[in-house]
């Protein structure tokens, strides 16, 4: 027997024939939902195919019974590919595309989608690879599996089907123009299916488990009552805000039962938006059969409050998965070994991260690197995204450079991928000046008068205090203490770490006031913690937040005072909303000042935003009194996207083009393309960042953190163990920039496990007000309050 796996724990071989049969249901299964059942079944029967000589048996077994770490690289990856390629290509157009795009799933299983062509002009890596004339191997490969029977009219008819499925998705796109970048992306998409397929069944077969069949519409009807349970109790309330929210929330009742469409939710901030977006998704999916939810947030303080408010309205607190970072960086470990060269490589590959949850909390860096990420683990994720109700909260968080690559995702999502989307946020961006064009509904808006609901739900007064010289630590330290006089609490937001650390030394020698730093330097449970010690503080008595934006969209807290540095509209519209968001008095206050030591050389983003807010908006007589009306978001996102255009390079340096470009086939267009398609994914996950400046994550020694540590560097090998704790480490990890890593590891405070795929902090450098300490003078007497 020809053998694929050998489970470690027992010695159990799992044949070749029936991983690939296995692989091969469990995609049709991935795929069938969007009409893609047959490309994905395809791909998985042949992905493995290098797999069938008696050289890769001996050399499994010398792996795993021997435990001998074998020196030659075996190309199991080309085979599958190279067959279907020998065997039906050329023929026609449509059977053309079958065959690229099975063909590419298939030779990019382990290493990342490669490209149709090459930006310098040398032979694209998908006809370089399967007309190889030198494969090892390739002829036994061939003779032993077309000597099970069956196996090779299999392909045939699948093929057949195939070619069916590729005609209806074409006539499906072709209304909507960009042929290329749908393609492209039904081809990622094609490619998750496999890979998920894939992971999926060697894990079960190492745990000796099946693979659930996972429905999850009871628990949606069972979440959907007790959502209306509370309904009933807005219905009931006397305040007038509970009546605004629950007018918004009807508004979704009722366009749930409309079909799958991309709707914007314009609700005013602390109009219940998390609540109203829940009551359409829920009664969506009941209503459509969808299979999953799925709520994508740009910061993780409203992953963390959001995912937690929406356990306790469905009442199920095992139904909700948040998903904050990639805690294992194994992008290193993507090569052509089936991952039995060590342990490491096995649990680094086999770690549970294929979202399997009804409900999801995710973030935007999240969402956009399963598109256009390298490797293999998060592209894994894309085929969740489909037959699926997708919550974007603060769409107007994407980032200016990835616009194009956001509405191609969202396009492809809706059209091709069956899902439902709702891009919720008070200040709606010009989506109209997005290449391509998202494509909304003719009424896409649910809250059917803007105006009036920005009016009903005005709850502060907002004060320019802009001066041209800006104000230092000091002066804004001293504001913060004149305010407190007359209110009992204030928030304070500033652009970066380090104006709020400056602010924070200077307020927190006040013994007559609690004083609390929020960053991201904090972990997520750490932040937590201190939001929920706020909380119980607030009206009781003197209560300072300083913080940095993330504390803006969506944290449920209020404030009697807020002090904004100046930023876009957007941003000083979300500040707003942690001032007297329960209308606990008639007006708050929010005051807009310039931070002088904010340095925004490195966040164009921000300084842009604060120009125009300052020139267009702040200075405009026609906006004075209604700052967060639909006219001034408008007149400010018309004004940046402008200055944006100008002033942000989308081309990534050292490539001639948009990485748009590469997914429409503008950039292949001029190379006489051997191949119909014209995706460049190799080269779009090589200059994709989601952020500027990627980071990585880091497990920090905060309360449970220690012992997720602990259990990590017990490296003995347990699958079950090491996904929980992967899982656990969500909750204690921080996003550290490269110079961060580097300054950590030059003094010792940070420690690598498995071959450098999962980071972890010192102790004495995470400290117990700031967060990560690079310095390593962490207070860390004690991590309990």
């Amino acid at each position: 027997m020809l053998i694929a796996h050998i489970r470690k724990s027992d010695f159990e071989e799992q044949s070749v024939q029936q991983h690939l049969e296995e692989v091969a249901s469990l995609a049709r299964r991935y795929g069938e939902s969007v009409n893609l059942g047959a490309l994905s079944e395809l791909s998985g029967l042949l992905h493995d195919m290098g797999k069938f000589t008696i050289h890769f048996t001996n050399y499994l077994k010398k792996a795993v019974l021997e435990n001998e770490i074998a020196t030659e690289k075996i190309d199991h990856s080309t085979a599958g590919a190279k067959y279907l390629y020998e065997n039906f290509y050329g023929q026609n157009t449509l059977q053309n595309l079958v065959v690229e795009t099975i063909g590419m799933g298939i030779l990019s299983h382990h290493s990342g989608m490669q490209n149709f062509v090459q930006p310098d002009f040398k032979p694209s890596d998908f006809v370089r690879r399967v007309t190889n004339d030198k494969l090892p191997y390739y002829k036994e490969v061939v003779r032993n599996f077309e000597g099970i029977q069956g196996n090779k009219e299999r392909v045939q008819s699948l093929v057949s089907e195939a070619i069916e499925e590729m005609e209806g998705f074409l006539r499906t796109v072709k209304p909507h123009g960009d042929l290329y970048t749908y393609l492209a992306l039904m081809q990622k998409l094609v490619f998750s299916c496999l890979i998920d397929a894939d992971r999926t069944n060697t894990r079960c077969f190492e745990e000796a488990e099946s693979v659930l069949d996972s429905n999850f519409q009871s628990l949606f009807k069972e979440g959907y009552e007790n959502l209306m349970k509370t309904v009933i109790r807005f219905r009931k309330s006397e305040k007038p805000i509970n009546q605004l929210r629950n007018e918004m929330s009807e508004e979704c009742d009722i366009i749930a039962l409309e079909c799958s469409a991309i709707r914007t939710l314009s609700i005013p901030t602390g109009g219940g938006k998390t609540f109203a977006s829940l009551r359409y998704a829920l009664k969506h999916a009941l209503e459509f059969n969808k299979s999953k939810i799925i709520y994508i947030v740009p910061y993780t303080t409203i992953l963390e409050q959001n995912a937690q408010a929406v356990r306790d309205i469905i009442d199920r607190q095992d139904a909700v998965l948040e998903h904050h970072a990639n805690v294992i960086d194994d992008t290193a470990l993507d090569n052509e070994t089936d991952f039995y060269d060590s342990d490491v490589h096995k649990k680094m590959q086999l770690g549970r991260d294929n979202w399997e949850y009804p409900i999801i909390f995710t973030t935007m860096v999240q969402f956009l690197d399963t598109f256009y990420q390298k490797g293999t683990r998060k592209g894994r994720r894309l085929h969740s995204l489909t037959n699926a109700v997708l919550v974007f909260d603060e769409v107007q968080t994407v980032p200016f450079q990835h616009q194009s690559l956001f509405s191609a995702a969202i396009n492809f999502l809706q059209t091709v991928g069956k899902s439902s989307i709702l891009l919720c946020t008070a200040t709606q961006p010009a989506l109209d000046r997005i290449e391509p064009a998202i494509r909304l509904p003719e009424k896409a808006e649910i809250v059917p008068d803007l105006v009036g609901a920005v009016k009903a739900f005005e709850r502060v007064s907002i004060t320019s205090k802009v001066e041209s010289e800006g104000w230092g630590a000091e002066k804004i330290a001293e504001f913060t203490e004149d305010l407190l006089e007359e209110n009992s609490s204030v928030l304070v937001i500033l652009n970066t770490k380090t104006a709020v650390r400056n602010v924070y030394k200077l307020l927190k020698e006040n013994e007559d006031v609690f004083v609390v730093h929020l960053s991201t330097s904090m972990c997520p449970a750490h932040r937590k913690r201190k939001l929920e010690e706020i909380r119980e503080r607030l009206g009781k008595e003197k209560v300072v937040c300083i913080s940095t934006q993330l504390i803006e969209a969506g944290v449920d807290i209020s404030f009697e005072a807020v002090v904004r540095s100046l930023a876009g509209l957007d941003s000083i519209a979300q500040a707003a909303g942690r001032c007297n968001r329960n209308a606990e008095k008639l007006r708050g206050n929010v005051y807009i000042v310039r931070a002088k030591d904010e340095s925004l050389s490195k966040l164009p983003e921000i300084r842009i935003g604060g120009e125009v807010t300052e020139n267009y908006i702040l200075s405009n007589p026609e906006f004075r009194g209604q700052l967060l009306g639909p006219k001034a978001i408008e007149t400010y996102f018309s004004h940046f996207f402008e200055q944006a255009e100008r002033e942000i390079q989308i081309a990534p340096k050292g490539l001639n083009h948009p990485l748009y470009h590469l997914l429409n086939g503008k950039a292949a267009a001029m190379q006489n393309p051997k191949t119909r398609s014209l995706g460049m994914f190799k080269t779009i996950e090589q200059y994709f960042e989601a952020i500027d400046s990627p980071t990585t994550a880091v497990i920090v020694p905060y309360e449970d953190g220690e012992k997720i540590i602990a259990d990590l560097n017990d490296n003995h090998y347990d699958l079950t163990l090491f996904n929980e704790r992967i899982k656990q480490a969500q909750q204690y990890s921080v996003n550290l920039y490269q110079h961060e890593l580097r300054k950590l590891s030059e003094t010792g405070l940070i420690q690598p496990l498995f071959d450098g795929s999962i980071y972890c902090l010192k102790e004495k450098a995470y400290d117990l007000s700031y967060g990560v300490s690079l310095d390593g003078l962490a207070k860390v007497e004690s991590y309990t309050f």
